[in-house]
C-alpha cells in the first residue's frame, strides 16, 4: 500500500494542501498524484482527503496515514545514511546545524577542527534557529544540530508557539546553560546596578522576538508573576536578531535581554547587567531520534563536546 513513490506524494499532500501543488514540487502530473491518491484510497479502504475546489485536508484516517509514512520515509533515510556509511567507510557527508550566537562561539570552530581531520568527509552547514534545525534533524535533512531551549520553551517550539516535531522524535545531550543579561541603553536609570531586582523592570518597556519575547518572554513573565511584577511587552518590534535588538535597546525604544554568547558582538552604544532570576538558554547538541550514527557524526560530537566545556566555564 506504501510503496516509496506514494510515500512522497502522500506527504506531499499533507504539506500542501493540494494535488496539484503537491505534483509541482515532485515534477509529477497533477492526474498521476491524483490516480495514486485515490488507490492508495481504495487500497487503505478509507477516505483520506476532503475535496474541494481550494484543494484537499486529511481526514482523521488521512491523518494517521501521514503519521505512518512519515515514520516510513525516515526509516528510508535512515537506511541510506547508513548504507552510505559503510560503503563509503571514512568518507562520507556530515550535515550540521547550528544557531547564530553557538556558531560564532563554538561551531565555526568545530568545523573547521572536523575538516582538518576528516578531508574526505563533505560538511554541510546550516545557520537557523532551533526550531528550524530541529525541523531539519525530524526530516533528516540534518545529521546534527546545536539548539536551545528553556524551562518554558523548548527547542522544538517556533516563535509562534508551534511545535514542530515530538519530544520522541528528537534526542538530545546537554552541553551548557547560557544565561541572560539585562540589554539596556547607555545612561538608562539602571545602568549602574551591579545586578537589577526584578520589580526594577515594572515600569519598562520589554522588546524581543515575536509577541511576548518569545522564547525567553514566557520564563521571563512567569519569574515575574512569582515576585508580583507586571511586564510591559513592546509587540511592534519583531525581530529574533540580537544586532537588530541592540539597535531597538540604542534608540531609547526599550530594553530587551541578551545571551551571555552575544556578548562579542555587543555594540558600544548599549550595556548589560547582570539580571535577578533571569532566563537561561539551556544549550544542546541534538540528533534524529533512532538514526544510524556515522563514525564521522560521532567525531562531530567529540569536537562539539570538548569545545563546550570551555563555553560551560566561562558562562
Amino acid at each position: 500500500m506504501l510503496d516509496e513513490r506514494r510515500v512522497d506524494m502522500l506527504l506531499a499532500v499533507a504539506a500542501h494542501g493540494s494535488f496539484t501543488r503537491a505534483a509541482g514540487a515532485l515534477s509529477f502530473s497533477p492526474p498521476a498524484v491524483s490516480q495514486q491518491m485515490a488507490l492508495l484510497e481504495r487500497d487503505a479502504g478509507a477516505t483520506l482527503f476532503e475535496r474541494s475546489a481550494r484543494g484537499v485536508r486529511l481526514t482523521a484516517p488521512g491523518e494517521v496515514l501521514v503519521r505512518h509514512a512519515e515514520a516510513i520515509r525516515r526509516q528510508l533515510l535512515d537506511a541510506r545514511a547508513e548504507l552510505h556509511a559503510v560503503s563509503e567507510a571514512a568518507g562520507g557527508r556530515l550535515a550540521f546545524g547550528s544557531f547564530p550566537t553557538a556558531t560564532a562561539a563554538m561551531a565555526a570552530r568545530a568545523v573547521a577542527t572536523f575538516r582538518a581531520d576528516h578531508e574526505g568527509v563533505e560538511v554541510q552547514v546550516v545557520d537557523g534557529e532551533p526550531y528550524e534545525n530541529v525541523a531539519r534533524l525530524r526530516v533528516r535533512e540534518l545529521d546534527l544540530a546545536l539548539v536551545f531551549g528553556l524551562d518554558n520553551w523548548p527547542a522544538a517550539k517556533d516563535y509562534d508557539g508551534n511545535i514542530v516535531a515530538r519530544p520522541d522524535e528528537i534526542e538530545q545531550m546537554m552541553l551548557f546553560d547560557d544565561p541572560f543579561l539585562l540589554l539596556l541603553p547607555l545612561g538608562h536609570r539602571l545602568a549602574d546596578a551591579e545586578e537589577v531586582c526584578l520589580k526594577d523592570l515594572a515600569e519598562e518597556r520589554i522588546i524581543g522576538s515575536p509577541t511576548g519575547c518569545a522564547p525567553w518572554g514566557v520564563d521571563l513573565e512567569h519569574v515575574c508573576e512569582q515576585a508580583g511584577v507586571e511586564l510591559m511587552f513592546q509587540a511592534a518590534y519583531r525581530s529574533p536578531d540580537f544586532q537588530a535588538q541592540q539597535a531597538f535597546v540604542a534608540a531609547g525604544l526599550g530594553i530587551s535581554l541578551l545571551p551571555r554568547l552575544a556578548l562579542p558582538a555587543l555594540r558600544s552604544d548599549v550595556i548589560v547587567r547582570p539580571l535577578m532570576n533571569t532566563p537561561v538558554r539551556h544549550v544542546c547538541l541534538a540528533w534524529p531520534a533512532g538514526a544510524y550514527r556515522s563514525s564521522a557524526v560521532m567525531a562531530m560530537v567529540d569536537i562539539v563536546r570538548t569545545l563546550s566545556q570551555d563555553l560551560r566555564l566561562q558562562v
